[in-house]
């Protein structure tokens, strides 16, 4: 998975999620996918790995780490 990978050089790659107000949750799509990350100084977190098909809930972001 070159994308998730490629996170480590550009970290702000992926979109800021529409009305999470935090830079650093962002999202990328891969495949079918929705891939949401938070940036945390020298670390990325997946969060969150959502079917695309499926309808993302506030609630199935985790906002603190």
């Amino acid at each position: 998975m070159k994308k998730i990978e490629s996170l480590k050089i550009l970290p702000y790659i992926g979109r800021k999620i529409i009305g999470i107000n935090n830079e650093n949750i962002r999202e990328i799509i891969y495949k079918s996918y929705r891939i949401i990350y938070k940036i945390d100084s020298n670390t990325i977190l997946i969060l969150r790995v959502w079917h695309s098909a499926r309808l993302l809930s506030r609630n199935y972001i985790p906002m603190k780490r």
